[in-house]
């Protein structure tokens, strides 16, 4: 059973999400918070959340800062950002803060789902509609070259994996484009994180991006 705290200052949102991922066999919403202060009690108070859906945007204590305190809790959830995109101007910081992802307020409902189960099994998630505001917003920092990627010493298959991460790719599409086995993409995508020192691939595909892979 994979335990899911919805973390939202909006009742609506919170209550919606709640009812979708409930009615999955395999789903437990354990904890609904207001603002990001609740939810950081909820998780001392149970250790045993697995994913939490966290908007950015909160009174009290917001989303960010809420990912942020996180690193100091033992068995912390793994946080997805629940953002719309065209307000939200965290991004970048949001992921170094330790987000394993981000999910739009206006996903489908099967998108909801599949989100809180890839997350839960270790995956992270950069959709290509997210992986193209991540891509302004890195651009707007300036890009760090492609000389860079030169000292992780990548092969070109790697590098070329590295390049679909950061075009939002999933391993199983990643096979597909490359015409590889997936358990042969997964080594990949574990090379490339170790290579890079990349926590998981929202990490490492941000390093694509600025590299100019994407």
């Amino acid at each position: 059973m994979i335990r899911v705290a919805v973390v939202d200052d909006q009742a609506l949102v919170r209550e919606g999400f709640a009812l979708i991922l409930g009615s999955q066999p395999d789903i437990e919403v354990a904890v609904q918070a207001p603002d990001g202060r609740a939810f950081l009690d909820a998780v001392r108070a149970d250790p045993r959340l697995d994913v939490a859906l966290v908007d950015i945007r909160m009174p009290v204590l917001d989303g960010l800062a809420a990912t942020r305190a996180l690193a100091a809790v033992p068995h912390a959830p793994a946080v997805v950002v629940v953002t719309t995109f065209d307000q939200d101007e965290y991004v970048i910081d949001a992921i170094a803060a330790g987000a394993r992802g981000f999910l739009l307020k206006r996903c489908s409902g099967r998108e909801l789902v599949e989100s809180v189960r890839r997350v839960a099994a270790g995956d992270s998630i950069l959709s290509p509609e997210v992986t193209g505001t991540v891509l302004d917003r890195v651009r707007a920092g300036g890009p760090a070259g492609r000389a860079d990627l030169a000292s992780y010493s990548l092969t070109t298959r790697e590098s070329d994996v590295l390049a679909l991460v950061g075009a939002g790719l999933s391993n199983t599409e990643i096979a597909a484009r490359l015409h590889l086995s997936l358990s042969t993409v997964k080594t990949h995508v574990s090379n490339v994180l170790d290579k890079t020192g990349s926590r998981d691939r929202v990490q490492a595909a941000i390093l694509a991006i600025r590299a100019g892979l994407a």
